[in-house]
């Protein structure tokens, strides 16, 4: 190597080393990232079901609402003490009246006990957005396992079972089921009233049998007895029949309409009994299959509407329809010969993680929210008052579809709902009407309490 040219490549090196080492002697090395600080998670000292129920909800959305009950529910009897103190302080109130009183409030504390209140621990709700306007909800009403021995836990149904979804024909515009004892409400209906001791209240109950029995030739509790614990309403509205109403100004051209109400029976009681009453009744035609029974009464007017009452008795459900054609609809759906509303794309789309079993269901359909709007349009240009309060309910209640799915589980009563209004629509506003009411009626309560204790010679 040439020794001239060694030492120029060295320097050359050697200066470009310096000049990067340079350029960066002065730089603050890189800052280590720091971690957002961690806030301890504080622990409640008191017991609640804020894991359980939160636990079911739906994170994210619009709302999410969690509101422990235990403490103020567990405590409720200890209330009638102190309302019964504040009875007994009111100079106003003589010892009759002190003692009809604390007899009702004898009364709440025995039926607030027996009802299963006392056992809900906590209520949760949420709402999330599936997309934009349609929205998924959830309602949580929360027991312990195990602590569900009250009325509210059986009322309405002890386990989920699959859905009427089956009896809705194509056509349904908007439908409600739900299970009830009758026979358990009636029960507790009595022994309450008994427990107040209003004399005509419960002479009224102890009449009301023989008064049951002199209408229809059938014994009160039989009836009861023959009742299967469920119930529906289906209103119908046929897209594809019109009527007219001759409604003043222009007639309106609407679906045809019809309604059906369907109680789950386990025996023929009460049908047989309609039929005895109707036989020889020219203007009633009857259908006696082997598998489906009905009974129309036939009105000999011209009616816009298709209006023929009918009774029909098939498979474990008693069906009082507005017409044999809704009958027949609702039995065929049921028996798999016709297409039901559960087979259409709006059903599928809001059932989407909804249950198929529960203990209650209600669904409005978009036929009824077209029909709705409808009638606002008719009633647009009109300036009658009466009018005008129609027209603003229509505005508040059209444009709206929804389907609800509530089931009584091991934890409590459970609710699912898809539709196009969320459920902070509706909390909400009751929370503040809620909030208001207290703000004038506390202050009215104090001021009275302060009022009557004082004496008599400085009440104004």
């Amino acid at each position: 190597m040439n020794a001239k040219i060694f030492p120029r490549w060295y320097f050359a090196l050697l200066t470009v080393c310096l000049l990067a080492a340079g350029c960066h002697k002065n730089e603050p090395p890189p800052p280590t990232p720091r971690a957002a600080p961690e806030h301890p998670r504080i622990v409640s000292a008191e017991k609640n079901s804020f894991d359980e129920v939160t636990a079911k909800l739906d994170k994210g959305g619009n709302l999410f609402v969690y509101l422990s009950t235990e403490k103020a529910l567990s405590g409720l009897s200890n209330g009638v003490p102190v309302l019964s103190n504040f009875v007994a302080a009111l100079p106003a109130v003589n010892q009759a009246d002190r003692e009809k009183m604390n007899h009702i409030l004898d009364a709440f504390n025995n039926f607030a006990m027996g009802s299963g209140v006392r056992q809900i621990s906590g209520i949760g709700m949420s709402s999330i957005a599936r997309e934009p306007g349609f929205y998924y909800g959830k309602l949580v009403i929360h027991h312990y396992e195990g602590q569900n021995s009250g009325m509210i836990w059986s009322l309405f149904g002890s386990a989920p079972h699959p859905l009427e979804t089956d009896l809705l024909p194509e056509s349904t515009a908007l439908a409600f089921f739900s299970d009830f004892d009758l026979l358990m409400a009636w029960t507790n209906v009595t022994q309450v009233v008994a427990g107040l001791d209003i004399p005509g209240a419960t002479n009224a109950l102890d009449q009301a049998p023989a008064g049951f029995r002199q209408l229809t030739s059938l014994e009160l509790n039989d009836v009861l007895k023959s009742l299967g614990g469920a119930y529906g309403i289906i209103v119908m509205l046929d897209e594809h029949k019109k009527i007219t109403l001759p409604v003043p100004g222009h007639p309106l051209e609407l679906p045809s309409p019809g309604i059906a109400i369907v109680i789950k029976v386990n025996s023929d009681l009460i049908f047989n009994r309609v039929d005895e009453v109707t036989k020889g009744n020219v203007l009633v035609t009857r259908v006696d299959d082997p598998d489906f029974k009905m009974r129309t009464m036939n009105i000999p007017l011209p009616l816009p509407v298709d209006v023929r009452p009918s009774l029909a008795r098939f498979g474990d459900y008693l069906v009082l329809a507005s017409s044999d054609t809704v009958a027949r609809a609702i039995y065929a759906v049921k028996t798999g010969h016709e297409k039901g509303f559960a087979a259409t794309d709006e059903f599928k789309k809001l059932s989407q993680d909804v249950p198929s079993k529960g203990n209650m269901s209600a669904l409005l359909t978009g036929a009824f929210s077209r029909t709705m709007l409808k009638i606002r349009d008719q009633y647009s240009g009109q300036d009658d008052s009466a009018i005008h309060v129609y027209r603003q309910f229509l505005e508040s209640n059209t444009n709206s579809i929804a389907y609800a799915v509530v089931a009584n589980g091991p934890q409590g009563w459970e609710g699912f709902a898809n539709g196009n209004h969320s459920l902070e629509a509706l909390v909400v506003p009751a929370a503040v009407a809620a909030g208001t009411a207290a703000a004038v009626a506390i202050p009215n309560l104090m001021k009275a309490h302060e009022a009557a204790s004082q004496p008599k010679s400085q009440q104004p």
